[in-house]
């Protein structure tokens, strides 16, 4: 297991080098400054302590929560993102990055679909994924309470609440994809987004080696895959150790 100042190096080593390749250099600075935000540690922690069902209690550091994440807050800083997209809540660790990089950007909305998957349920997906929110709990739980003014959260499946969001002449700068991993739903959000998302916007798909959506897509608008691993800490053998991708349009 990496310790803290190891996966320190692995993040910022990671969004250094996505940097270099996209034409946003800090990038990497944005990870060292997240790196500082105890508070945002503190907020989550605090979220999860009450909820047995949740696993993990404490880090030693806010990027023990993953590159995935900090590459969020890091994308939304370096862009200056004010409106985001994201399909796919569950928890709201994502979301609160993202939320987070808002607020540092002096504000913003962070409009979040999803269609939850409750304990009482079971998963509402139909990828093979099977974690589900905590008994008698909403999605999005874990996020700190001071992010949430800049939070929008709307339930439903994406293919009839993004169209609601799309409508018109929106220009957004970030769009997420962390909703059913299936290639029908990954293909048919790219292609919904991709009209909408502002030159030079960030589209970041998470579980990319789930099926050849993220790659199709890229090939179909012409634009060049990024792909990012998953840490070393949640490496699983014989995976591909791929974990998301990264376009800029």
């Amino acid at each position: 297991m990496l310790n803290l100042q190891e996966q320190t190096a692995f993040v910022v080593g990671q969004l250094a080098g996505l940097g270099r390749w996209i034409g946003m250099p800090r990038l990497a600075e944005s990870a060292v400054e997240l790196s500082g935000r105890l508070d945002l540690k503190s907020e989550i922690e605090s979220a999860v302590s009450a909820v047995p069902f949740f696993r993990t209690k404490s880090w030693d550091g806010v990027l023990r929560l993953g590159l995935y994440r900090a590459a969020q807050y890091a994308l939304v800083r370096a862009t200056g993102a004010r409106t985001a997209i994201e399909t796919g809540v569950l928890h709201g660790l994502s979301s609160a990055f993202l939320l987070e990089g808002l607020a540092a950007n002096g504000g913003g909305t962070l409009h979040s679909i999803d269609l939850p998957s409750t304990y009482e349920a079971g998963p509402s997906n139909a990828d093979g994924f099977n974690d589900t929110l905590p008994p008698a709990i909403g999605p999005g739980w874990a996020i700190p309470q001071r992010l949430r003014p800049l939070w929008d959260l709307r339930l439903g499946k994406s293919a009839d609440r993004l169209p609601e969001l799309l409508d018109g002449s929106r220009r957004i700068d970030v769009f997420v994809h962390d909703s059913e991993h299936t290639f029908e739903t990954m293909m048919s959000e790219f292609e919904a987004v991709w009209p909408h998302l502002r030159t030079g916007g960030v589209l970041i798909a998470d579980n990319i080696d789930c099926n050849t959506a993220f790659f199709d897509f890229a090939r179909s608008v012409g634009v060049i895959a990024h792909v990012m691993p998953t840490d070393p800490d949640h490496l699983v053998p014989g995976s591909s150790g791929i974990r998301f991708g990264v376009l800029i349009k």
